[in-house]
């Protein structure tokens, strides 16, 4: 709908004389019009192609950064770990029987079984042994100086299963590096 511009005048208008608006004076204001508006146009597809542009940075950045923050904090989460088992090691504070029990489960037979444990592990093993009742019948053990505490490695016929902390948390620091 068009409507018809109204001029309010404080004086009262004495003579009227209507002059036509020639075609050149109209097409100028016309494409006046027009080039300002494609103008606008124009420059806002140039703001939002460098908007786009920087949300496609900014994008990469967050990328890059929870990369880097996820695998610093997939290293200190087995750091953290690795000084948890290392104090509960040192304290005592583990079933050496649960770890043996693993190891033998990841054993490839179960004949002919040679279970390495460290010597004070070995010894209270054999202590809990002599009131369980010998759950692990036919199986060797044997005291290993070089076999830390809370880790043992079961020795079979068909190969060895290491029950080690430090191989352990590396399998954890590879799972959670394919997290990332």
């Amino acid at each position: 709908m068009s409507s018809v511009p109204t001029v309010k005048l404080g004086k009262t208008i004495k003579s009227l004389k209507v002059i036509q608006a020639s075609s050149d004076f109209q097409g100028e204001a016309e494409s006046s019009g027009l080039s300002e508006l494609e103008s606008q146009k124009q420059r806002y597809a140039e703001v939002l192609q460098t908007l786009e542009a920087v949300a496609t940075k900014l994008q990469l950045v967050y990328e890059r950064a929870i990369i880097e923050h996820r695998q610093g904090i997939a290293k200190l989460s087995v750091e953290i770990a690795r000084k948890i088992l290392a104090q509960k090691a040192k304290d005592g504070d583990y079933q050496i029987e649960s770890i043996i029990q693993e190891a033998l489960n990841n054993a490839p037979t179960r004949q002919d079984i040679v279970v390495r444990l460290n010597p004070q592990d070995l010894t209270r093993f054999q202590q809990t042994q002599q009131q369980d009742g010998g759950a692990f019948a036919g199986v060797k053990f044997v005291a290993d100086a070089d076999i830390g505490p809370a880790q043992c490695v079961v020795d079979t016929p068909k190969g060895k299963v290491e029950s080690l902390i430090d191989e352990h948390l590396e399998q954890v620091g590879i799972a959670l590096s394919k997290v990332v």
